[in-house]
Formats: C-alpha cells, structure tokens, sequence
C-alpha cells in the first residue's frame, strides 16, 4: 500500500495558526489553543510537533466565552 503524498505547502505551524485567528478574531489567541480545536485537519511531523491546514484554520470560528 502506498502511502498519499501531502503537500506540505497547505499546512502551517501551532504558532503561525495562532497569528492568523488573533488576527481574524481581534483578541490574542495562544498557540496552545490551536491543539485543542478539534476539526481542523493536521499532520504530525514527530512525537512533539504537529501541522495544521491553513484552509481549516482561515475557516474556524471561534466564540467569546460568558456574556
């Protein structure tokens, strides 16, 4: 079985996915955050370090807590 090539391209680090909802959201969103959404597709590149999908994370709303 042959494994599917994935164009790494499309994929963005914890740190530049958090850069990008701060930015749409216009409140600080941590790079922690991001690990917790939960239907944004990634790959994991080794035991500590993953890769989110930049069109997922442009894609995800994310709601203020309380009020």
């Amino acid at each position: 079985m042959t494994k599917k090539i994935i164009p790494l391209a499309d994929y963005i680090t914890a740190h530049d996915a958090a850069e990008i909802l701060s930015a749409k959201m216009g409140r600080p969103i941590r790079p922690g955050y991001v690990h917790k959404l939960k239907r944004v597709r990634f790959h994991v590149l080794n035991q500590t370090s993953k890769l989110y999908h930049r069109g997922d994370i442009e894609a995800c709303v994310i709601r203020q807590r309380g009020s």
